[in-house]
């Protein structure tokens, strides 16, 4: 019992929504005459029962803070950009000079259990 309740722990910690920020140095040039802020690179990151049945994601309203929501699918772009828009605010930039974006899959236990991770990074300019 003991080895299965070590895996539900390590499962639930392991679904975590996280950011992070890297600061130019000033004076940088970016696109059109700003000056390039920051990079930031988001993860969320969720394991699901069947690649379809949601066991552990990251909680979109703790961004950085490896809280988890149970049972609920999280993982989409649309998460990542809400917490790009929040470190936007944050950060006191006022556009988004470059972004991109992929998922990525892995299977653990062959199709019994699988991780997902949707990753962001964008580069945030002000003037």
């Amino acid at each position: 019992m003991r080895p299965a309740a070590a895996l539900a722990a390590a499962l639930l910690a392991s679904g975590c929504l996280t950011s992070e920020v890297s600061h130019a140095p000033d004076g940088v040039p970016g696109d059109g005459g700003e000056e390039h802020m920051m990079t930031v690179e988001i993860e969320n990151t969720g394991w699901f029962l069947f690649d379809c049945i949601p066991i552990a994601c990251g909680n979109p309203g703790g961004l950085d803070k490896c809280s988890t929501s149970v049972f609920s699918d999280t993982l989409s772009l649309q998460t990542n950009i809400d917490a790009l828009g929040r470190i936007l605010e944050r950060e006191g930039a006022y556009s988004i000079g470059t972004l991109a974006s992929h998922e990525e899959s892995e299977y653990v236990l062959i199709f019994l259990l699988s991780r997902r991770a949707v990753h962001t990074s964008a580069t945030l300019m002000k003037r």
